[in-house]
């Protein structure tokens, strides 16, 4: 079936009708910044839990469904947003994509590389894909990656990124996801992106002590060494280690280092510190601050991407291969901490 695509008339009037796919956490805060869209219109919320899916249906003046089948057959929405845990992405977004409709699926794009290719295949016989990698509509890092491509430090030599959040967040995802996927797929494509080389081949470590002792199937924290095309090296680390009561949820850094400059993203606050209940915070005005009872920023500016794309037909700022070496990267990591050993990053061509 083919995708969904405006004429002129749809261009110009038209809203489109958005679905959202999961009303958990990152579900709500999609709605909420989906209900503020000038071009598109909060039409579905799709949600196993009958009362959560309704409450926020009701919330933004929505129809909830208990699931995709649902939606479709009531033709509930144009466009799709699909906010599930990562390990669940695969298949209704194949679902969504081979009925025609255009989707913007949440990072990562799958917790598997296998899974994330049968979703790329869906996407040529059916409707458009988009992966939500944030960073990329985030200024300072569009910025960095534009200054690598004008030329501006010369030739990349070796970089690294990272980040890490508190133990509160790997307590709450309680083994769901993987630190590589849930936190670390952020800076995998940061690095690739920003320094435009790709990751070829990893050796990677593990810390697993905190989660374990808190009674959480997860890892800690993840260190890798990485070669890259053209000669290049890297770094990526990423972890929920940072103690609760630290005034920052986000402590990331990306550097570039080239032959003419250096790129250095620090990114560990906003530039809003609050002193207040005893102690200090880093209240979040870049990712998805509330401003005016709206949400702005890179989330905003992700959705307001995907629905002008859709509308006029442009091509996605985040193309699907790079979704896809993401992926790689990740589970050549994976495997790296198995083994022992380096492992090369599979090819991720479909």
């Amino acid at each position: 079936m083919a995708g969904w695509k405006a004429n002129k008339e749809q261009t110009e009037m038209k809203e489109i009708r958005l679905g959202i796919v999961g009303a958990g956490f990152m579900g709500q805060l999609h709605a909420q910044s989906a209900s503020g869209l000038e071009t598109a219109q909060l039409a579905a919320i799709v949600d196993m839990n009958a009362q959560l899916g309704s409450d926020v249906a009701g919330r933004y003046g929505a129809t909830h469904y208990r699931d995709i089948d649902a939606a479709l057959a009531a033709d509930a929405a144009d466009a799709y947003i699909v906010v599930l845990p990562d390990t669940l992405h695969r298949d209704v977004t194949v679902r969504l994509l081979e009925a025609g409709k255009p989707v913007l699926v949440e990072k990562p794009m799958a917790h598997a590389l296998d899974d994330a290719k049968a979703m790329a295949r869906a996407e040529k016989s059916g409707g458009r894909l988009m992966v939500g990698q944030i960073l990329r509509f985030d200024p300072r890092y569009n910025q960095a990656a534009q200054a690598v491509r004008n030329g501006e430090i010369g030739e990349p030599l070796h970089g690294s990124s990272g980040r890490f959040t508190n133990s509160e967040l790997g307590l709450r995802m309680n083994g769901g996801s993987s630190v590589c996927f849930y936190l670390g797929v952020h800076d995998v494509d940061a690095l690739q992106w920003i320094s435009g080389q790709n990751v070829t081949r990893v050796f990677s470590r593990q810390v697993s002590k905190q989660m374990p002792k808190l009674g959480v199937q997860s890892e800690d924290a993840y260190f890798t060494t990485c070669e890259m095309t053209s000669g290049m090296v890297g770094q990526l680390y990423f972890g929920w280690t940072l103690p609760k009561g630290i005034p920052t949820g986000l402590w990331a850094r990306t550097e570039v280092i080239g032959t003419e400059g250096v790129i250095d993203l620090d990114v560990r606050d906003s530039g809003l510190r609050m002193l207040a209940s005893g102690g200090w915070s880093l209240p979040d005005g870049v990712h998805w601050p509330e401003v005016n009872g709206r949400i702005m920023g890179d989330l905003y500016e992700e959705q307001r991407h995907f629905v002008q794309a859709v509308r006029e037909d442009l091509t996605f700022l985040v193309p699907t291969p790079d979704a896809l070496r993401n992926v790689a990267v990740n589970d050549a990591i994976l495997r790296s901490v198995k083994s022992g050993q380096p492992e090369d990053v599979e090819n991720w061509d479909i």
